[in-house]
């Protein structure tokens, strides 16, 4: 067994803050850097869990975090204390494999007794980390000359390994461990690199290379951490502001992770896609031949947590993978301007016109925002356009299934050559669209991406102030529940409860801001939940809708996930895959754009059948993120098994009992002690909730809760 099996604690090297700087952290994408917009927290030690997949990492300002290196998801952060002082004056403690003594280095290495405190032997060799074998009968050590030795405990002789860069102290190495069978040792070095050694033979068998070449002095170090994981299958790195992970086998990267001292944080893999807290891809930018590109800009397609989470679970992602980050910068976004814009007007529309030039990758997809919300566009990015067809039990729609149906999809070409309703467009591209105004100040947005509809160019921002008369808004809320389904094998038990406590719980609260004759609602249930009844009151909600107005959508009931869209299934569903009975990710786009208020909350509080695992709900999570930015609106959604929908909680499903919670009166949800709660306090509220009583019921349920919208408030506390 190796010894950090038995460490039951890494003290943690602590940096003065001098020695704090900001990295610049290099790409795993080849001839590319990541360019850092925001103070990351900058790494120092590292300790591996031994019965699961938990990752701590140590940083400056006595931070450690807890990373879960299965599924690219920062934990925790710890806030820790040490009496360590300097940049490089550290003790480091280790046990020994019988768990009775433990080596100390400090000046020299020496062999404690932990009852009696007495040194049993010390030698004096000089080391800046040190690794003991799993049986105990040799240290691996790494020191400031650039070399490795191998300490012999029984003799005390002392072997040479050498292979870093000769360079003086830039060529010291910085942190060692030997693999959990005591074949291999890996070092780190302030040389950038990590090594794998055979133990036995001295042969350096991988060089790993990424990490920053000191990145704000000569004094700061390239690669200060590294580790063996428990399988042995995977080398762990800490170096500049990153955590990266390596295949011993192939010497590849497999993914990095990097946390920011406010707590956001983001993890990509070495094809670019990437999984991060809600804005910590805002921190980081693509560099590559002197462009640099806002990993915003690859939302659409790039934002995929199930990829990482199968990634790291060292899975075949092979056919999920339609293009690489590398592949996608060869194909730059457009150029947006606007053309011309009012200053002001009176008029209850104002026209703007805008033009896009093609920056060398074709024009794509053109998408047009009023206040953050989408109000025009011309096409859907890389989904099928199409619903599948077939007939097949949505129970056995299980994570495997999903995959199995998204790799046969690529295989055959269709997501990549996906029609589309995007006009052909020339290297110049103009356009002006009527824009109704709303009193006060209207700010309008343009972007357009690249001909493949893989990069989003810069957005751009233009305003303009409307003089016309302010009218007292309205409130439409549209809940919809169903239980009964044609197919009677995925029949629910609280969905249709669900939408009529929502319902009456937010009329309720409503009264607080909207006046009786203001406020609007409309409940669909069972049968009445078809797909053309829905669509027709959505149609409805069009004609009806001005842009001050506010929409709220609720629906509880099935969701599925197919060629990596997201379909909510209508009462008429019968079992087959068809779009008679299914409503698609991009239909739903499109009710959002025709609705012409600029405040909408969609709720989905939906099941899937074929059970919730961490590629279903990394896939879910980022359907519903990218359909949520793509729309520039609120959504909350919850996605859980059947069997913990149809069990609920006290007489609701889960997600509707916690949002029932939030919307009654409760002085709880209302963090800013406003004495009203808006859209981003009742989601907040609602998840932290969830997420409590989940882990207690064992539903283990997070639901999504995703602010691209302006915050409202949805009611008064009395």
């Amino acid at each position: 067994m190796s010894v950090w099996l038995k460490i039951s604690f890494l003290l943690l090297s602590i940096l003065l803050s001098s020695c704090a700087a900001t990295p610049d952290i290099h790409s795993r994408i080849p001839g590319t850097d990541l360019g850092i917009n925001q103070p990351a927290e900058l790494a120092m030690r590292l300790a591996v869990s031994p019965k699961n997949s938990q990752v701590a990492v140590g940083s400056v300002k006595h931070i450690s975090n807890l990373w879960d290196i299965s599924t690219g998801q920062k934990l925790k952060t710890f806030k820790m204390s040490s009496s360590v002082v300097g940049c490089a004056a550290w003790v480091v403690v280790q046990f020994m494999p019988d768990g009775k003594k433990i080596i100390v280095r400090d000046l020299g290495i020496k062999i404690v007794d932990i009852e009696t405190g007495n040194i049993i032997r010390e030698f004096s060799e000089t080391s800046l980390d040190f690794a003991v074998s799993p049986d105990g009968k040799f240290i691996l050590m790494g020191g400031p000359n650039h070399e490795l030795a191998v300490l012999d405990l029984g003799t005390g002789h002392i072997r040479k390994l050498k292979g870093h860069a000769d360079s003086g102290w830039r060529g010291a190495i910085y942190s060692v461990d030997i693999s959990p069978d005591g074949r291999l040792a890996l070092s780190g070095s302030w040389d950038a690199t990590a090594r794998l050694w055979d133990v036995s033979t001295g042969e350096i068998l991988k060089i790993f290379k990424g990490h920053s070449e000191g990145y704000r002095s000569s004094f700061d170090p390239g690669v200060y951490v590294v580790r063996f994981t428990p399988d042995n299958r995977y080398a762990l790195t800490v170096g500049d502001a990153s955590l990266r992970i390596w295949d011993i086998t192939t010497g590849r990267e497999v993914a990095m992770m990097v946390s920011f001292e406010d707590g956001e944080w983001l993890t990509i893999t070495s094809e670019g896609y990437y999984n991060a807290s809600p804005n910590g891809h805002s921190y980081m930018s693509l560099i590559t031949e002197g462009k640099t590109y806002g990993m915003e800009q690859f939302y659409d397609v790039f934002f995929r947590p199930d990829i990482v989470a199968a990634k790291l679970r060292g899975e075949d992602i092979g056919g999920l993978v339609t293009i690489t980050m590398q592949d996608a910068i060869k194909m730059p976004p457009p150029v947006v301007e606007f053309t011309r814009t009012p200053a002001t007007t009176d008029a209850p529309r104002a026209q703007v016109c805008y033009q896009v030039k093609n920056g060398g990758g074709g024009i794509g997809e053109v998408r047009l925002f009023h206040n953050g919300k989408l109000i025009d566009s011309d096409g859907y990015y890389r989904e099928a356009a199409k619903t599948p067809s077939g007939k097949a039990p949505i129970v056995a729609l299980n994570s495997k299934a999903i995959y199995d149906d998204m790799r046969s999809v690529s295989v055959k070409g269709t997501v990549e050559n996906a029609p589309t309703t995007s006009k052909a467009k020339a290297d110049v591209f103009e356009e002006c669209k009527e824009v109704d105004a709303v009193p006060g100040e209207n700010e309008v947005s343009v972007t357009a991406f690249n001909g493949a509809n893989t990069v989003q160019g810069t957005m751009k921002t233009t305003r303009f102030t409307s003089n016309i008369q302010a009218e007292n808004p309205h409130l439409y809320i549209l809940s919809i529940g169903i239980n009964e389904y044609k197919d009677k094998s995925v029949t629910l038990k609280y969905a249709v409860k669900d939408a009529e406590d929502i319902k009456e719980k937010v009329l309720k609260q409503a009264a607080t801001i909207y006046r009786p004759e203001y406020i609007h609602d409309e409940l669909l249930t069972d049968a009445n939940a078809a797909k053309r009844n829905i669509l027709s009151r959505i149609q409805d909600l069009t004609k009806r809708v001005k842009p001050t107005d506010s929409v709220i959508l609720f629906v509880a009931g099935h969701g599925i996930l197919l060629q990596n869209q997201y379909y909510l299934l209508t009462h008429d569903f019968d079992g087959a895959m068809q779009a008679q009975s299914m409503i698609s990710s991009n239909e739903i786009v499109e009710m959002s754009k025709k609705i012409k208020s600029l405040s909408q909350l969609f709720i989905f509080d939906t099941c899937h059948a074929g059970g919730v695992d961490y590629i279903v709900s990394g896939l879910y999570d980022a359907r519903i993120s990218v359909l949520a930015k793509k729309m520039g609106l609120h959504i909350y959604a919850s996605a859980n098994d059947r069997q913990a929908a149809m069990d609920g909680y006290k007489g609701n499903g889960l997600f509707t009992h916690t949002l029932l919670q939030g919307l009654n009166n409760n002085k709880a949800t209302d963090k800013d002690g406003d004495g009203k709660v808006s859209v981003v306090e009742l989601g907040g509220f609602s998840k932290q909730t969830t997420t409590d009583i989940s882990r207690k019921t064992g539903q283990h349920q997070t639901p999504l809760i995703i602010n691209f919208g302006k915050d409202n408030v949805l009611y008064k506390l009395n």
